[in-house]
């Protein structure tokens, strides 16, 4: 019986199966077809939930790209540091910088050394350079020669009375009826030599006894030769049979160099003023044209 009840509903399906009728058949594949779209939806939603799951819930695992991208982050940051830093220093060294419309300050010119003369031996005057302004003679002096002018005052030398200068040279000649003597002198700075020549002026009248035999006089001062220039005489009693002689003394400036210009004449008659004068004049035309 059981299996005459399968083999008549197996029967009955297929006649239904194979009927063009509506009925059961219709029925069954509607109901498939609703399930069929239920499923697909549901997966679909299923798939949708857990992909969005993953982008907002899920952490984002590290990768070659994401160190990269922090790399590069730290090194931008370093750069923007270093940046910051130029930044400053650009700054820093704008606000150094003097305006350009307002003058910068310059450091102060030394005039002395900036107009410093060096003498030499050479510096002194040549027997052309004497005889050019109308001295004759014997000419140079087998001997040499050394400062005239005296020791005054508290000075012991000659040397340091003219205020201890940075060099000296000097010579002697035979002239016809004196002896003429000369020095050239530096100094490092016009101002000590302006210093020097003061003292020389200062002295001479201060201490005008040099010694029971000798004395000097300022007498006077002409600027017209060079810088500065003063006159003195400088007398000397011979103590063997006390006579005197006065010797013309002219000590001349020209930026920080002093000349020492001495005529001493034979026997008792003073040296004239305009030939120490000449001689003085000429030896700093001889400094200046071998400055």
């Amino acid at each position: 019986m059981p299996d005459q009840l399968r083999e008549s509903f197996a029967a009955f399906r297929n006649a239904v199966e194979r009927t063009d009728a509506a009925g059961l058949h219709d029925v069954r594949v509607r109901r498939t077809r609703r399930t069929r779209n239920r499923v697909v939806a549901a997966s679909a939603a299923t798939v949708a939930a857990f992909a969005l799951a993953g982008v907002v819930v899920l952490p984002r695992l590290p990768s070659d790209d994401t160190t990269s991208a922090a790399s590069g982050q730290a090194f931008s940051d370093s750069d923007a540091a270093e940046g910051s830093e130029e930044n400053a220093a650009d700054n820093q060294a704008a606000e150094e910088l003097p305006d350009e419309g307002a003058p910068a300050e310059e450091a102060p010119v030394d005039e002395g050394a900036a107009g410093a003369i060096a003498v030499a031996e050479s510096s002194l005057l040549t027997w052309d350079d004497i005889q050019a302004v109308g001295e004759t003679g014997p000419g140079a002096l087998p001997y040499g020669a050394s400062l005239v002018l005296p020791a005054l005052c508290d000075a012991r030398s000659s040397y340091e009375q003219y205020s201890v200068p940075t060099a000296v040279y000097s010579a002697a000649w035979a002239l016809t009826d004196a002896r003429l003597d000369q020095a050239v002198i530096e100094y490092d700075s016009d101002q000590q030599a302006a210093d020097a020549l003061a003292r020389l002026v200062q002295d001479s009248p201060a201490c005008p006894v040099i010694n029971e035999f000798a004395s000097i006089e300022f007498t006077g001062n002409d600027a017209s030769l060079g810088s500065e220039v003063a006159f003195f005489d400088l007398q000397v009693v011979d103590e063997d049979d006390e006579s005197s002689s006065t010797s013309e003394i002219t000590v001349t400036r020209i930026s920080n160099v002093l000349v020492e210009v001495v005529l001493t004449p034979d026997g008792p008659v003073v040296a004239d003023d305009r030939r120490s004068a000449a001689l003085a004049e000429a030896s700093i035309g001889r400094i200046l044209t071998l400055k």
